[in-house]
């Protein structure tokens, strides 16, 4: 896993009567160099005091980067359907003490969420496939600059009953949503990847899988933590993702991830196990030169890793106020700067700001031309985009917006190829019609 020294280390008292969960608990600490002396142990009653601690912690900027300092929380998932708002502890909170996540610390984590539900997207302007994520972890070992729950985090919260977990939630789940055929492991904003194989939930997960016919998992990492997957029990029911940007990109966009080189080596060695890969480029961030930038990320990529599929993702979900104060936007293509600043009232309530349409086509259409270079036959995307840019893209991505192979849809098994499912398009037609009514 990612190296971490964590300042603190709490647990759930409950955890000790659950021998998987301590197992767990002890690979973790063996792999930092704990004990479980060093462990902050709280009982239900005493979880206001950890959400009060976490809320308080600040990270010390002295200290050097490269590993995770945040507290990590060790708990465990209720899966007995009571709810965080029925919790006397969760009503009743003290109204002098800033808290944080004081519900996931003690437990209360969705087993599963349905994500890009065809009339939600239709509100918002995405196109993708409606599919349930799984998760379990909160918080993230990463630092992005667009996402709040990594270093500048208050913590990691790890639940560690997976064996209750996947037996009580995702075995369900399975088996009531047969049109499912690939699920994506990706919690509420982890990287999972990075907590393997200490957390060791991939391996029980693909083993339940296995259990099933044409049932398989994603990760999707921005990292390059790996190895776990050599030996994986069912590697073959396994596909990667990752999100990419070029290295230029990277150092501005994601300071706690690894370079962009360092992910492609990790792709590489999945291919020589013979697991799927599939790549975004995701969040596009047009640095000045970035035409260069990514042209030299791409002929990397190809050189070194045969993907099943390869999309796109403008930098997306900000405003131009967002854009400006996160960057020195001296570092950035000044044209997409003018443009963002141009039409930052068109863009304001968009979920694709803070570039608007003409200008992320520019990306894509570049990109594209690139990648076709390298990859004549590859199927190429572009995620969680709109109807307009799907419209004017498909014939230079060589596939219909209603039937696409990407990145982690549901029913996409490797090969690539679609498996039977009664899923039979994306959300692009119900997006576009309750546009086109709206309009």
């Amino acid at each position: 896993m990612y190296a971490m020294e964590p300042d603190k280390i709490y647990a759930h008292k409950g955890l000790k009567s659950n021998p998987d969960a301590m197992t767990r608990m002890q690979r973790f600490l063996d792999t930092m160099e704990r004990r479980e002396s060093d462990v902050d142990w709280f009982a239900p009653e005493d979880a206001v005091r950890v959400s009060g601690e976490l809320a308080a912690w600040k990270l010390d900027q002295t200290v050097p980067d490269g590993k995770l300092r945040q507290p990590i929380v060790f708990t465990r998932l209720v899966l007995d359907g009571s709810k965080a708002e029925d919790d006397p502890i969760v009503k009743s909170p003290p109204k002098d003490l800033a808290l944080h996540n004081l519900p996931s610390v003690l437990g209360y984590i969705q087993p599963f969420t349905f994500h890009h539900a065809p009339e939600k997207d239709a509100e918002t302007g995405m196109v993708c496939w409606p599919s349930k994520f799984l998760g379990t972890v909160v918080g993230c070992s990463h630092g992005c600059v667009y996402c709040g729950t990594g270093r500048e985090g208050k913590s990691l919260i790890i639940p560690l009953n997976v064996h209750e977990y996947l037996d009580k939630a995702i075995r369900k789940i399975a088996d009531e949503n047969p049109w499912q055929r690939c699920f994506l492991m990706i919690g509420f904003g982890a990287d999972m990847a990075t907590l393997e194989p200490e957390y060791g939930l991939y391996e029980d997960l693909l083993n339940l899988l296995s259990e099933y016919e044409n049932r398989y998992a994603y990760f999707h990492s921005n990292g390059d933590c790996v190895d776990w997957v050599e030996n994986l029990t069912h590697r073959e029911r396994l596909i990667g993702v990752w999100s990419l940007c070029s290295n230029e990109a990277a150092a501005l966009l994601e300071p706690g991830a690894p370079s962009a080189s360092s992910r492609i080596a990790a792709m590489a060695k999945l291919c020589k196990w013979g697991v799927p890969v599939r790549v975004k480029l995701k969040p596009i961030l047009p640095v000045r030169n970035w035409r260069e930038s990514y042209a030299k990320l791409i002929e990397e990529l190809f050189h070194k890793v045969k993907l099943e599929t390869f999309g796109f993702t403008s930098l997306i979900w900000m405003t131009y106020e967002h854009l400006t104060g996160i960057f020195d936007t001296d570092l950035l293509d000044p044209t997409f700067v003018e443009a963002a600043r141009a039409a930052q009232e068109e863009m304001k309530d968009s979920q694709h700001g803070p570039f608007p349409h003409e200008k992320r086509a520019e990306l894509y259409r570049f990109l594209a031309t690139e990648a076709r270079k390298h990859a004549p036959k590859t199927p190429f995307f572009i995620c969680t985009e709109t109807c307009e840019m799907w419209d004017e893209m498909s014939a230079e991505l060589g596939q219909s917006p209603r039937h696409f192979l990407c990145g982690c849809n549901p029913v996409q098994g490797p090969g690539p190829r679609y498996l039977e499912s009664t899923v039979t398009e994306s959300n692009y037609r119900t997006n576009k019609e309750s546009r086109e009514k709206a309009g």
